[in-house]
């Protein structure tokens, strides 16, 4: 068994400026927490698919945000939306991001 993370033990941690460059899905992520509205849900649904894809191996690891970014920018975006407008949001991100796996 592992024995748990104890953070008082490490002392100290250093945190350096997240690499958006290096890692796309960063920038993608925090895009949509800054839009805020159906976006966050867009973004998770989107992410959830491609993760289950690549988990399958049907696309490659660096696919997985391309696929992400192209339901960020094809689902239609609400700004303050209902419980049902959320939800129809994933239904639609899921689909777009369904497209492009082969």
């Amino acid at each position: 068994m592992q024995k748990a993370l104890d953070l008082a033990e490490l002392g100290k941690l250093d945190f350096e400026r997240p690499r958006e460059e290096d890692f796309p899905a960063l920038a993608l992520a925090r895009a949509a927490g800054e839009a805020g509205g159906t976006m966050p849900a867009v973004l998770n649904a989107a992410n959830e698919v491609a993760v289950e894809a690549f988990l399958e191996k049907k696309i490659g690891f660096t696919k997985i945000w391309r696929i992400v970014e192209h339901a960020m920018e094809q689902t239609p975006y609400l700004p303050s939306p209902n419980l049902d407008e959320i939800l129809q949001a994933d239904a639609v991100a899921r689909e777009m991001a369904k497209v492009l796996i082969v």
